[in-house]
């Protein structure tokens, strides 16, 4: 993969002080999706790949680092429209901070806040919120799945409650541990959405409540 070209910017010095002029171009980074000014055939030839995000994790060796592939798998989903899982990410505005930009910075918040143990992943708060220090947390399978955003073919747009019988009735229930627990089929989607979130709260799972969506 190489920046895309944007437009081009015709031939210039190649420094302050040279002699010789080259071709340039201003390209949007295939990483972090911001425009930077390049030697249109240092990017042919794949020198510049970037605008300089990634710089920091080659020069200091943190393309190695543990946290590495979560930050390049995050940048990848949020600011590359090719990447597989893009459509459920940067297509939706889902973005990464700019501070997060910075691979650097990246790693040393998920050092200062990794829990150390294992089976946990990096998991946004709000589903609807970029990757950011304040909407990033450190979770279990479990409560990641549980905070999955409502369906697309869910037509009542609450988590967990779904309408049968052309919307006459409307049936709540809970997925925990891959186990569907049925709570009930009621006349309205108030009695629906009370009757699952009554049941989270009394269990105290890890769900989020139903009119938190």
């Amino acid at each position: 993969m190489t920046p895309k070209l944007i437009k081009d910017l015709g031939m210039r010095y190649i420094t302050e002080t040279s002699k010789w002029k080259a071709r340039f171009g201003l390209y949007e980074c295939q990483y972090c999706g911001k425009e930077f000014e390049a030697n249109v055939n240092k990017v042919k030839g794949g020198s510049s790949k970037s605008c300089g995000c990634q710089r920091g994790g080659v020069t200091h060796g943190l393309k190695h680092h543990r946290f590495y592939v979560i930050w390049g798998t995050l940048i990848q989903r949020c600011n590359n429209s090719k990447y597989k899982n893009y459509k459920n990410y940067g297509a939706r505005g889902i973005t990464v901070c700019d501070e997060w930009l910075d691979v650097k910075n990246f790693i040393i918040w998920c050092e200062a806040t990794h829990p150390n143990i294992e089976g946990v992943s990096l998991d946004r708060i709000d589903n609807d919120g970029g990757y950011s220090p304040d909407n990033c947390r450190w979770v279990d399978r479990l409560t990641q799945s549980t905070n999955q955003r409502v369906r697309r073919d869910n037509k009542s747009g609450y988590k967990g409650i779904f309408s049968v019988t052309s919307g006459n009735s409307w049936v709540a229930q809970i997925t925990y541990y891959k186990k569907i627990i049925y709570l009930g089929s009621f006349k309205t989607i108030e009695e629906a959405i009370f009757a699952r979130d009554q049941y989270i709260i009394k269990h105290n799972l890890p769900h989020k409540l139903s009119t938190q969506y």
